[in-house]
């Protein structure tokens, strides 16, 4: 969300305009964000503090939706989590024990979330315990979000892939481009792929993401990842509208080419 409706600590022009619209015209609005160290509560929370309003259980997080992920995947675990205290805490609620990342105890699988606290210790921890047998699941597979000034702020995927080149073993993710999270937005609102539009600043994730699970893609261009559309490459998913910024709804809404089922 962090690009499409706000920039930091700001509201993007134009985004509670648009949820205003889409609401006001019976069009059901959800939030899937590849966030891992904040529960749709706090999300909420920020939101509303710089203007913009949605509720919790509109939104979708990988800190929130890692656990419900394990549970369906292997039931209750033996958790060790590298990230905020929030995700810990959610995981938790899920049905799961966690167990303290340095801790002698085995557990059944680590998670890995954007953790600010990284250390070489801890990714020593990490690499022996996998090297054990103990599974590793990433919350999400950015490397970097966009930061005050073009600056890029390192991601969960940073982390995996320093795992990654000591193990020689793939880090899954349940974050966005896979389809996990989109499939627990359709599901919260009983809503077919069709019938649902993905509006993202990120091509690899957001874009990439709607265009497997079936729905049609807005890409705003100027969400700060720097990215670019280029041709011949089959691997750069195409999205259906291309806009700068996302107070240009209005002139979708004008032109009638925005529009759901």
């Amino acid at each position: 969300m962090d690009g499409t409706l706000y920039y930091r600590d700001r509201p993007a022009p134009g985004a509670q305009e648009l949820l205003n619209y889409l609401r006001g015209n019976g069009k059901k609005v959800g939030f899937i964000t590849n966030n891992s160290r904040n529960t749709a509560g706090e999300i909420a929370r920020k939101l509303f503090g710089i203007g913009i309003f949605a509720q919790p259980d509109e939104i979708v997080t990988a800190t929130d939706a890692v656990g419900s992920y394990l549970m369906g995947q292997y039931g209750p675990l033996k958790v060790k989590a590298a990230g905020s205290q929030s995700m810990q805490q959610a995981i938790a609620e899920k049905g799961h024990r966690i167990i303290p990342l340095p801790s002698a105890e085995q557990a059944d699988v680590i998670v890995l979330g954007r953790d600010t606290d990284f250390s070489f210790d801890k990714l020593q921890q990490i690499v022996n315990d996998v090297e054990r047998g103990v599974k590793l699941v990433a919350t999400n597979p950015d490397l970097y979000h966009p930061g005050p000034g073009g600056s890029k702020i390192p991601e969960t995927g940073a982390l995996a892939r320093a795992i990654e080149a000591i193990t020689g073993q793939p880090v899954p993710s349940i974050g966005k481009p896979g389809p996990y999270l989109f499939e627990c937005a359709m599901n919260k609102y009983g809503a077919e792929a069709r019938h649902c539009t993905m509006v993202g600043d990120n091509l690899e994730t957001d874009i990439a993401g709607g265009v497997r699970a079936g729905m049609r893609t807005i890409w705003l261009r100027s969400g700060g990842m720097n990215q670019t559309l280029t041709g011949g490459d089959a691997s750069v998913p195409i999205p259906d509208v291309i806009i700068e910024r996302i107070e240009q709804w209005s002139y979708f809404n004008k032109n009638d080419e925005w529009r759901s089922d």
